[in-house]
C-alpha cells in the first residue's frame, strides 16, 4: 500500500479561495462605495443648511399668493420653492372681535441644488398675513 501524503493545495481550492476572496472584496468595495455617496450627500447638505435656512426666513416676507414659486440664491446654493395654499385668506369671526388681517397657510416645497447635484426637496408650511382691504395701511410712529 502507498500511502500518499499531500503537500500544498490543489488547483480546486485554490480556485474556491480566489472566488471567496473576490466576492468579499465586491461586497468591501460597494460598501465603501456607498460610504463616500454619504458623505458627498452630508457635505452638501452641511453646506445647504444655512441657505434653507435663509429661504424659509425669506419666505416669511413673500406674498406667496402674489409669487407662489421662486429661486432664492445663497453663495452656490439655489433653493426653489413652490407653495400651494391650504387655507387662503381666513380671519377670525366679526363676533370674535374682528381681526385686520387676512391669513393663509401654504405648503411649501423646497428643493436646493448646488452646481454638481440636486438634494431631494423639503416640505415646510408658511404662514402668510396681509392687511385687510379698505383698511388705511399703518403709519410709522404712530
Amino acid at each position: 500500500m502507498n500511502i500518499r501524503v499531500q503537500q500544498g493545495f490543489s488547483l480546486l481550492e485554490a480556485i474556491v479561495a480566489l472566488v471567496i476572496l473576490a466576492g468579499s472584496c465586491m461586497a468591501l468595495f460597494a460598501w465603501i462605495n456607498g460610504s463616500l455617496v454619504q458623505l458627498q450627500r452630508a457635505e452638501l447638505y452641511v453646506e445647504a443648511g444655512p441657505a434653507i435656512a435663509s429661504a424659509s426666513q425669506y419666505l416669511k416676507t413673500v406674498d406667496l399668493s402674489q409669487r407662489p414659486e421662486g429661486v432664492f440664491n445663497s453663495g452656490n446654493i439655489s433653493v426653489e420653492w413652490q407653495a400651494s395654499a391650504i387655507e387662503q385668506d381666513a380671519t377670525k369671526a366679526s363676533w370674535y372681535g374682528g381681526s385686520n388681517f387676512l391669513l393663509s397657510l401654504y405648503d411649501v416645497r423646497l428643493t436646493p441644488r448646488s452646481a454638481i447635484r440636486t438634494l431631494p426637496p423639503l416640505q415646510t408650511r408658511v404662514v402668510n398675513y396681509r392687511l385687510k382691504p379698505g383698511l388705511p395701511a399703518p403709519n410709522d410712529g404712530l
